[in-house]
């Protein structure tokens, strides 16, 4: 690290984008420091297996992160995906989840891809597709995930087989990775950045237990569901990253007015339609 370099405490668990990540925030001098935040468990495997079994009963499947992918392959024993999910609508939040699904259950592609949340890809789904709406999509979720993309879908039409796969918790090494990271940097530390809004409840969880203010430092958030997050809590977001990718959190850190008009723009378009209403 030099003496330029800015760092970035990046509450996200250290992963296959993680290489990227770091790489792409070093070009533009800044440091990042990754503290895994959350750790996972799969549950109801037999179940989500029984399910994969028969695609015929299915419109297709909806991968809303790469937890969900991670918890097919492991229900399937790293063995094959029935072929006739190929032929159904598939869906991925992200490009990450979009990747995994590919390169771990056999070649799967998903479209939305482009999308950074539960929200947008909701809207996706509406707006693309094709099929026929009198059989399900199969989502397999965690035990946090919200009613957006559920209650989107079933607004126009849609039925969902929603199949809890996982469990969500604070990472049991939390407070020592960052403590950890306190103590190296110190100083230098500028932003604090988030990618869920579990990751947000598990962090302040940390820092309220150890009287710390997350106010000296600068917060980020990754997607609008995380920036509500931190604000639910009484926190001021910094900036605010549309979509999940290293492109786009490196857009903010450069550019944060950028964000902040974004926001604005946004508010005042909701504002304008509930006075319509």
């Amino acid at each position: 690290m030099t003496s330029l370099q800015r760092t970035v405490i990046i509450f996200k668990s250290e992963s296959e984008s993680s290489d990227v990540y770091a790489e792409t925030l070093e070009k533009h001098d800044f440091n990042p420091v990754f503290v895994p935040t959350l750790s996972f468990g799969f549950k109801n495997l037999e179940e989500l297996r029984a399910k994969l079994q028969n695609p015929d009963k299915y419109a297709g499947i909806i991968f809303t992160s790469p937890r969900c992918v991670e918890a097919v392959a492991e229900s399937l024993n790293l063995g094959e995906l029935p072929g006739g999910w190929k032929m159904l609508h598939n869906y991925a939040v992200g490009e990450v989840t979009h990747n995994l699904a590919l390169s771990t259950l056999d070649q799967l592609f998903t479209h939305g891809k482009q999308t950074g949340n539960a929200r947008a890809l909701g809207d996706y789904i509406v707006d693309t597709f094709d099929g026929s709406r009198a059989l399900p999509l199969l989502l397999p979720c965690g035990n946090l995930a919200t009613d957006t993309l559920l209650s989107k879908l079933a607004e126009n039409g849609f039925s969902v087989d929603a199949c809890e796969v996982y469990e969500t918790r604070c990472h049991p090494e939390l407070g020592a990775n960052v403590e950890r990271a306190l103590e190296i940097y110190g100083e230098s530390i500028e932003f604090l950045a988030f990618f869920s809004p579990s990751g947000v409840n598990c962090a302040q969880q940390y820092f309220t237990s150890r009287q710390l203010s997350m106010d000296k430092w600068k917060l980020v958030a990754i997607g609008p569901s995380t920036r509500r997050a931190l604000e639910s809590l009484g926190q001021k977001v910094y900036c605010t990253a549309e979509r999940p990718t290293v492109e786009h959190l490196v857009k903010v850190l450069l550019n944060p007015q950028d964000s902040r008009e974004r926001l604005l723009k946004e508010r005042e378009r909701m504002a304008a339609l509930e006075n319509n209403n």
